[in-house]
């Protein structure tokens, strides 16, 4: 059996494996365009009353691969912003694309979700957007939430994002072998286990926070999204692609109805460390 320092090794050899192939492939750009839309929208709903000082992103696989970082969305003129990655390529094409795009204040560290290299009672505010969904088993799942629980300053805030395995494809992604998947180009890299809106508001509660907002995010269809929006992303015409970005955006009126559990392609709760 291995060791927990072997175990942080090889997950993070196999990212920096997928930071390297999917880096500068352009691949996913409009679909990210669009995830940057709904979780801005999100930020600006859940954001009210949100603590000065550090402030994390628990992924920078967004930063590495396109240039639509969700890292702005934590930040004003005081903020302190770190973005961390168990991947060390990641973090390095990140930092890489951050300098480009003119932001190259954003601390950039590499850790362990499941092992924080941070000090406890940090940070205000943490994002960790689809971070923790690629766990073998559930107990790295609570790990990694009592990692964030420790490193948020008292009244802290947390926005956490996973796979939302009651939406159908999801549910049938899930139950496929991951080696099919890969070869047919559906998925770029490994799905773990996730947790349910009410099981992630149960796992959130037993750690120590006090859940204050949940719902079910992403609405449009992924895969036909990202499929389209690579077709669309070979043409020249801004107009195109950002009509289509727009038409995406409309499939989010449906987290009003009460099938957003259903629909949704990731469950979204806020909560605060008490």
């Amino acid at each position: 059996m291995k060791n927990k320092s072997e175990s942080n090794h090889a997950a993070s050899g196999y990212w920096d494996s997928i930071a390297t192939k999917s880096r500068g492939t352009g691949h996913e750009d409009l679909w990210r365009a669009y995830l940057r839309d709904v979780y801005q929208d999100l930020g600006a709903r859940w954001g009210n009353g949100v603590n000065i000082g550090r402030k994390l992103k628990t992924d920078l696989y967004d930063e590495a691969i396109s240039r639509h970082s969700l890292l702005p969305m934590l930040e004003n003129e005081r903020d302190q912003v770190v973005g961390v990655d168990i991947s060390f390529e990641t973090a390095r094409a990140a930092k890489r694309q951050l300098a480009e795009a003119g932001q190259e204040r954003r601390q950039i560290a590499v850790s362990d979700a499941r092992n924080q290299a941070f000090q406890s009672n940090v940070f205000g505010t943490v994002l960790s957007n689809s971070t923790l969904d690629h766990f073998a088993n559930r107990s790295d799942i609570m790990a990694s939430l009592e990692e964030l629980h420790r490193i948020l300053k008292r009244g802290g805030m947390l926005i956490i994002t996973l796979d939302n395995p009651q939406n159908p494809v999801v549910w049938i992604r899930n139950r496929l072998p991951y080696s099919w998947l890969k070869r047919l180009g559906i998925i770029p890299y490994y799905m773990g286990v996730t947790l349910s809106r009410f099981q992630l508001i149960r796992a959130l509660e037993s750690s120590g926070f006090e859940v204050q907002e949940s719902t079910a995010i992403v609405h449009s269809p992924r895969v036909v999204a990202i499929w389209a929006g690579l077709l669309l992303g070979r043409m020249k015409h801004d107009g195109i692609k950002a009509s289509f970005r727009r038409l995406l955006g409309l499939f989010e009126c449906l987290e009003r109805l009460p099938t957003k559990d259903i629909t949704g392609y990731f469950v979204a709760v806020k909560a605060v460390k008490v």
